[in-house]
C-alpha cells in the first residue's frame, strides 16, 4: 500500500516548509532524501510512479516545497540514471516553469511580489540545473531530449546566461545538443548560443564562450559540419575588448583543430 508511505514521506520532506530560516537544517533534509533513495530501490515502476505524482503536486504549494522537491529530483537522477527518465516527463515541465524565475534580469527587478523569488532563486536554479544535467547525461539513447523539449528547454537556459555564476549552468547548455542527437538541433542550438556572443556586457560573452569551448570538445569530429556557420562569430570574437573572451576564444580555435585534425589559420 503506496499511501501510507506518501504521507510518511510527505511529513518528514516538509522540513523546509514548516522551520524557520534559522531552525532548518540541509542536513536533515539531505538524510531524509537519503532515506527515500533506499526506500525508492524495493518499489516497482507501478508503485514508483504514484509516489513521485503525488510528491511533485504537494511540491507546487509553496516555494519551499518546490526547493525540497528539486533537491529530491538532483539525487534521483544521480542514483536512478536512466531509470529516472521513464518518469522525468512531468518533471521536466515544472522544472523549466521553475527555471523561468530565475532568470537574472528578473531577479534585480526587487519587487516585492518577487522578494522571495530572488531569495530562492539560487537553490531553484542549482537543483533544477542538478537534474537536468542528469537527465541529459543518462538519454544514452536519445530519446528524452526530444526536438520539442530542446526548443522549450533552450531559450531558457540560455536565458541565465548573465549569471555572474555558471558552474551549474555550463554543464547542463552544453550537454543539452548532445542528448538531442539531432544535426538540425546541433545548428540551432551552434547559432543560438553564439548570437548571446554579440551581448553589451562582457561577461555574457565570457560565460558563452566558456560554454562553447566545452560544446566543441563534447562535439568531437561532429563539429566539423558547423564550422563554417561559426567562422564569423570567431573572427569576431577573437577581437573582443576584453581579455578574458578573448583568451577562452584561442583556446577555443585550438579546440577546434585538436577535433576536426584541421589548421584553422586558413579560415581565420
Amino acid at each position: 500500500e503506496i499511501a501510507p508511505l506518501t504521507t510518511i514521506f510527505i511529513s518528514l520532506l516538509s522540513i523546509r516548509d514548516t522551520a524557520t530560516a534559522s531552525s532548518f537544517s540541509q542536513d536533515t533534509e539531505d538524510l531524509v532524501i537519503t532515506c527515500f533513495l533506499a526506500l525508492v530501490y524495493k518499489l516497482t515502476e507501478k508503485d514508483f510512479l504514484p509516489l513521485l505524482t503525488s510528491l511533485l503536486e504537494w511540491s507546487e504549494g509553496t516555494m519551499e516545497r518546490g526547493i525540497t522537491f528539486l533537491n529530491l529530483t538532483s539525487h534521483l537522477s544521480a542514483k536512478l540514471q536512466g531509470l529516472f527518465l521513464l518518469f522525468a516527463g512531468s518533471i521536466f515541465v515544472s522544472i523549466m516553469e521553475k527555471l523561468k524565475d530565475c532568470k537574472p534580469a528578473d531577479n534585480e527587478k526587487g519587487y516585492e511580489s518577487k522578494r522571495k523569488k530572488v531569495l530562492f532563486a539560487g537553490e531553484i536554479e542549482k537543483f533544477s540545473l542538478e537534474t537536468l544535467f542528469n537527465v541529459f547525461k543518462y538519454d544514452t539513447t536519445h530519446t528524452f531530449v526530444t526536438a520539442d523539449r530542446f526548443d522549450s528547454a533552450l531559450p531558457i537556459l540560455l536565458d541565465l546566461l548573465p549569471s555572474p555564476d555558471i558552474s551549474n549552468l555550463l554543464p547542463v547548455l552544453s550537454e543539452l545538443p548532445i542528448a538531442a542527437n539531432d544535426p538540425r538541433l546541433w545548428k540551432q542550438f551552434n547559432f543560438q548560443l553564439l548570437s548571446h556572443a554579440r551581448a553589451l556586457e562582457p561577461t555574457v560573452r565570457l560565460n558563452v564562450v566558456r560554454v562553447y569551448l566545452e560544446f566543441v570538445a563534447k562535439m568531437g569530429q561532429s563539429y566539423s559540419d558547423l564550422l563554417p556557420d561559426s567562422l564569423p562569430f570567431i573572427s569576431e570574437l577573437l577581437e573582443d575588448v576584453d581579455e578574458g573572451v578573448e583568451g577562452v576564444v584561442r583556446e577555443i580555435v585550438e579546440k577546434i583543430e585538436e577535433v576536426t585534425g584541421e589548421s584553422m589559420d586558413q579560415h581565420l
